[in-house]
């Protein structure tokens, strides 16, 4: 009887302690048990004892409970021991592991005293080869043998360099199998919303030709592979290389910053709003590019919170930067700016939980890739809001009041009277003359005026369609270059005033308008057709386009000058004249400015157009097969001058004497070709006195560049004098070939007018 009590307080002993939460217990109603439950750890800082010395009564003391559902020690010097009792009450023979999910963990060693005392059951850890893992998974996994007896000892020892973040569970086969489906599926919908965003931006890419969509599809794919190596996805392709989860997560987290530094200057044009920003933008993306190559390559060298400070200072950097361009109303600086404090906030959350401040698995596994995601999405909506305007359509609408249609109808009545009362003179001549040499002349003045009146009628037709909303729908790209020379056609065919119009473009040859296309084109018909002068003076009209475009959106810069007297701004009439202007500007989302300068008033205007980069070969030196003259003294500048017209397939003569250069020039209508005169101001002769004796001689097409030393010469007191152009001889080797093509664009479009009657009075001086 005494011996049936031991027994039966022995058997509730063990019931007891089997029931408590110090040991791990896995059965037919427990598929599941987490070691840090169970568990208690203690950290050698040393790293110079064994099992057997761990195993000792002295040291089963110093073991401290673990009481957390996930391991986070952040970076422990030294390595840390894990001790947990299982039991094991599976009776259906299912197979129990070991499932230890710590991908950067470098080394990983498991004992089981009690079936093989000091040997060491399994090696693992990303600085061992992948085949060494006894299970290939992405998490390292250790069979339980099956003749483990129902209670048994389990030690891990676990050693990185970086923080050590682990999650140690004991589970069977059926529940690994469930858990690593559930991984997958999420692994698997955030690569697939990865793979959506790399596939819509090849299409902007291959739409617009623009970096900062090659950029952030770069950065796509850092953020899918460094998904893939904090859940340690990575190793298997590599499965004898030592190391590669931390380099290729150093690797992707690094180039990942250098993305987005790059990427954040194309998106908010950092170069022309925030110069000083810029630079500092680009000293970062370099250093994140070098460190990024010491810690792929060399990732012991320097210490892991190396990389946790520069990626930190890197988003204070961009978050700054992000709060600077919202301030000064960068264009498009809100999507930025939201992504960024999305970025910031989430980030600096998951580096608290990396170095265990706030344990949280979730947040450690998922949260910086999810971060990520979400602050790609946002640039994403921003890119797609800046690439299709018609995604945020906005409507203009005109609020007319009785006033101002009155003004409108005036204006209206004003312009017509004048060509009807033009028509209405021409066709009285017409009856009272008989056949002459005039009739033709009125003939002409008469269907001048008719185009005139439709014109205006169109004009009038845009305007409804602005006060409506629907501007004219564009069915085809149009070259921008073309589409200026139109306008100018346009306005020549339409002249009625032997006005002097010059039109100078720049960077304007390969891009193509794809929307408002024909509201531009009227703006710019607009534009001189109300400036023009009515006098002997030139009015001048500068189109050129920004070099760096942003998500098919290129700003177009348009200069007007000397902007006559007679017109002023007004904001208690309106007319189809500065008015019209500004309503034709406000529809094409432009800013315009006249600016009232004391010696001369000058009109600017930017307008954001939307369109592409498409390159042709298209060699201007060739176009209209003009010949090349230089009249001058031999010296320096001329011999440069010679040396840089070398490879020109041009004709090229010169001259030292002036009335050499006028027996030349005789005749003029008897030449085959134009003429580009670069005439160099360097003795031997009077400039304003040779351009008086060869103005007379020069046909439309012909051109007159002054190359001059002389600092205080202008460009307004050349164009006085007849040049067309000026160049100074400190940039003759950067700027000939320019001009000289513009020169030939623009005797092109003179000599290709409408009306070749039309002969601009800057031909007399």
């Amino acid at each position: 009887m005494f011996y049936q009590l031991i027994l039966l307080f022995l058997l509730s002993i063990s019931n007891s302690a089997l029931g408590s939460g110090t040991i791990a217990i896995i059965g037919d109603t427990n598929s599941v048990f987490n070691i840090g439950k169970s568990g208690a750890y203690f950290i050698d800082e040393e790293q110079n004892l064994s099992l057997s010395t761990i195993m000792s009564d002295d040291y089963a003391k110093r073991f401290r409970p673990i009481n957390k559902d996930y391991l986070q020690f952040g970076l422990v010097k030294g390595n840390v021991w894990i001790r947990s009792d299982v039991a094991i009450r599976v009776t259906d023979n299912m197979p129990v592991l070991l499932e230890i999910s710590a991908p950067r963990l470098q080394y990983l060693d498991i004992y089981l005293p009690n079936l093989y005392e000091n040997q060491i059951q399994a090696e693992l850890g990303d600085a061992r080869p992948y085949n060494n893992r006894p299970i290939k998974s992405a998490n390292y996994v250790f069979s339980i043998p099956p003749n483990a007896p129902p209670v048994f000892s389990l030690y891990i020892k676990l050693s990185s360099h970086l923080p050590i973040n682990a999650g140690i569970e004991i589970k069977t086969l059926s529940q690994m199998s469930i858990d690593a489906q559930q991984d997958s599926v999420t692994t698997g919908l955030l690569v697939g919303v990865l793979v959506t965003l790399f596939i819509s931006n090849i299409f902007f890419f291959i739409k617009t030709s623009h970096p900062m969509y090659l950029i952030y599809g770069g950065l796509l794919i850092g953020i899918g592979t460094l998904h893939l190596s904090l859940h340690g996805l990575m190793s298997p392709f590599f499965p004898n290389t030592i190391g590669i989860q931390e380099r290729i997560y150093n690797f992707a987290a690094l180039s990942c910053l250098c993305a987005i530094v790059l990427f954040s200057r194309l998106y908010l044009d950092t170069k022309k709003y925030l110069p000083k920003m810029d630079a500092a933008l680009i000293a970062t993306g370099a250093i994140c590019a070098l460190f990024a190559v010491i810690f792929t390559f060399s990732p012991d060298s320097l210490n892991i919170a190396v990389l946790s400070v520069i990626s930190a200072s890197t988003l204070i950097l961009l978050t700054l930067h992000a709060v600077l361009a919202f301030v000064k109303e960068v264009p498009f600086s809100g999507y930025y700016l939201i992504a960024r404090l999305i970025l910031f906030t989430g980030y600096f959350t998951w580096l608290l939980s990396v170095y265990g401040v706030i344990p949280s698995e979730l947040l450690f596994q998922w949260g910086l890739t999810l971060t990520i995601i979400i602050e790609a999405m946002i640039h994403f909506i921003g890119m797609i809001v800046q690439t299709t305007p018609l995604l945020k359509k906005h409507i203009h609408t005109l609020n007319s009041s009785q006033t101002e249609t009155f003004d409108l109808l005036f204006d209206l009545s004003s312009r017509l009277r004048r060509q009807v009362n033009i028509i209405s003179g021409s066709l009285t001549h017409l009856e009272q003359a008989a056949v002459s040499n005039d009739t033709r002349q009125f003939i002409t003045s008469s269907l001048t005026a008719k185009s005139n009146i439709q014109n205006l009628i169109e004009r009038i037709d845009l305007l409804s369609d602005i006060k409506s909303g629907t501007l004219p729908e564009q069915h085809a790209p149009i070259s921008l270059y073309l589409l200026l020379n139109n306008a100018h056609h346009n306005i020549q065919r339409l002249d009625q005033d032997n006005a002097s119009i010059e039109l100078n473009v720049e960077k304007t040859e390969h891009i193509e308008v794809l929307q408002d296309a024909i509201t531009l084109q009227n703006l710019i018909e607009s534009i001189l057709q109300e400036f023009k002068h009515f006098t002997d003076q030139t009015l001048t009209l500068e189109a050129a386009c920004h070099e760096a475009s942003r998500d098919g959106i290129t700003l177009l810069d348009l200069n007007c000058f000397p902007i006559p007297t007679r017109i002023h701004n007004s904001q208690m009439e309106f007319d189809l004249g500065i008015n019209y202007i500004h309503l034709l500007v406000q529809s094409l989302n432009g800013k315009i400015h006249l600016s009232d300068d004391a010696h001369q008033r000058r009109l600017t205007i930017q307008i954001p157009i939307r369109a592409h980069v498409r390159h042709t070969n298209i060699d201007t030196t060739k176009q209209g097969h003009f010949d090349i003259i230089l009249f001058g003294q031999k010296d320096d500048d001329l011999q440069n001058t010679f040396t840089l017209l070398q490879s020109y397939p041009n004709k090229i003569e010169h001259f030292t004497r002036l009335e050499h250069l006028l027996e030349y020039l005789d005749l003029p209508e008897k030449r085959k070709c134009g003429s580009i005169i670069l005439m160099f101001d360097n003795g031997g002769h009077i400039l304003h006195i040779s351009q008086q004796k060869l103005l007379p001689l020069m046909r439309i097409e012909d051109q007159c560049l002054l190359i001059s030393n002389d600092v205080r010469m202008s460009h307004d007191y050349a164009k006085k004098l007849g040049f067309d152009e000026l160049l100074s001889s400190a940039e003759l080797e950067s700027q000939l070939g320019p001009q000289i093509s513009r020169l030939i664009q623009k005797g092109d479009r003179l000599k290709n007018s409408a009306l070749s009657r039309i002969n601009p009075l800057r031909k007399r001086p």
